[in-house]
């Protein structure tokens, strides 16, 4: 099943990274900018798949991670070498010695020989070519940096779409998260109770700590927890009050209803009734437990709602409808993802309590986390499968949006920062080679930050 579950994955994991670069190469082609590189998976190279008429090499590479295209200067050609000042040339100035037979020098203080200085020219009149990226105006910079929008909408909008006119039923609901978004299919906990998703049955479950002082007055595991009854002067036994006063008769529904009787009779004797879930020949054993309340009102127990799934309910819409919800649902995952980032960052970094940042961490996965989800979830189906690329596709999408350089929308916010600098000034507000060593050591960071989350999600496997 683990082999299943990765193979699994994989495809999933390809058919999204396949469709995302396809936007980005779809761009360029359509805007003659050159394609270097089609890339399936992180290097290093496994082996290359073909070559094809404009010269774009299509690769399979050994990580199963993401992918890539490599666009003619996304990063353009620079070169550290200097004057006979021990100055480091800029690309113009550089390109004019070069044409003037002037002597440069390398990193080294050593001559730069013929061959290489050929060489040098020919990526220095490359980075003015029609087919660069950087050469192009900035709107369609943005369009090719930015086209991965467009499939992420589509390939959830197609999945949705779909299953919303045939059925789809939600896949989990949302505890974590404090969030009041429509999200049909991750619903929090109110809105799958008030939508008939989860079903609250009367009562509390018990499940009493092992020799702790709920276990010796009798109570047992799954003990519903009904009502509670008390005394305003003193209960005799069990339910009996003094002869001038009825018992009170509390019903629990709620942990709010149950915390509120302890905290008012501390010190006072109460009594539990409670369905002890043990049943012969169907009839069910009903009991009461007497006891008084400690000073802390703590009963030592754990304490959880009787709650049920309500495996029939479904979402099944008319076309229309289903193209409407479609939106909506991914417009609310995507804020909702959002959202889920954001509470992470705050716990992670500024936690209350100790405890707050190790279940923030605990919460995070990352590819491995998700090859181990989907083996769980195999048994869920088909339908569940294509839910969860959808769901992976929305939360690719806000990924790249976060405004960090290396992603798409760090890319597109410096392409935006140099064209109001150059509207306003007449020059880049940051140069191609500081632009190109930020990208590169934010990829090392993520890199890093991946293979953290690798082994978070490795040991997060082994204790389960």
């Amino acid at each position: 099943m683990v082999i299943i579950g990765i193979f699994v994955a994989i495809f999933i994991f390809s058919v999204i990274v396949i469709i995302h670069e396809l936007w980005h190469f779809s761009a360029a082609r359509f805007f003659w900018v050159k394609v270097e590189e089609f890339g399936l998976w992180i290097p290093p190279k496994a082996r290359k798949l073909f070559t094809d008429k404009h010269g774009t090499k299509f690769t399979l590479n050994w990580l199963p991670l993401w992918g890539f295209v490599k666009i003619t200067w996304e990063a353009p050609n620079t070169f550290f070498v200097y004057n006979s000042e021990k100055k480091l040339y800029n690309n113009k100035d550089l390109e004019a010695d070069l044409l003037s037979d002037k002597t440069i020098f390398d990193k080294q203080w050593n001559q730069v020989w013929e061959t290489h200085r050929q060489q040098i020219l020919k990526l220095l009149q490359e980075n003015r070519a029609d087919y660069n990226l950087w050469n192009k105006p900035t709107w369609q910079q943005a369009i090719i940096i930015l086209a991965w929008v467009v499939m992420n909408f589509i390939l959830a909008w197609i999945i949705f779409s779909v299953l919303f006119f045939i059925w789809i039923k939600p896949i989990w609901v949302n505890t974590k998260i404090d969030t009041e978004l429509p999200v049909k299919l991750i619903p929090n906990y109110q809105q799958a109770l008030e939508s008939w998703i989860l079903t609250k049955n009367p009562g509390l479950i018990l499940n009493p700590i092992e020799w702790s002082f709920s276990e010796t007055i009798g109570l047992k595991k799954w003990d519903i927890l009904f009502n509670i009854y008390t005394c305003e002067s003193k209960m005799l036994d069990h339910v009996i009050c003094e002869w001038w006063e009825s018992e009170i008769w509390h019903i629990i529904n709620s942990f709010q209803d149950l915390e509120k009787i302890l905290n008012n009779n501390i010190g006072r004797e109460i009594a539990f009734y409670v369905n002890q879930n043990t049943c012969n020949w169907e009839i069910c054993g009903w009991a009461f437990h007497w006891w008084v309340i400690p000073d802390d009102w703590k009963i030592w127990a754990y304490i959880s709602e009787d709650i049920q799934i309500n495996k029939d309910f479904e979402y099944k819409y008319w076309f229309i409808d289903s193209v409407k919800y479609w939106f909506y649902e991914t417009y609310n995952q995507s804020l909702l993802t959002f959202k889920w980032i954001w509470m992470l960052v705050k716990k992670i970094f500024n936690p209350e309590t100790p405890q707050e940042r190790t279940e923030a961490i605990q919460q995070v996965s990352g590819p491995i986390g998700i090859v181990d989800f989907i083996t769980n979830s195999l048994s869920s189906g088909v339908k569940f499968l294509f839910i969860i690329t959808a769901v992976i596709s929305i939360n690719l999408w806000v990924f790249n949006l976060l405004p960090i350089p290396a992603l798409d929308w760090g890319r597109f916010i410096f392409i935006t920062i140099n064209w109001l600098i150059k509207k306003a000034f007449w020059r880049s507000a940051i140069n191609a080679k500081l632009e190109n060593i930020i990208h590169f050591w934010f990829f090392i960071l993520l890199i890093a930050l991946s293979i953290l989350i690798a082994y978070n999600d490795i040991i997060k496997i082994i204790n389960n």
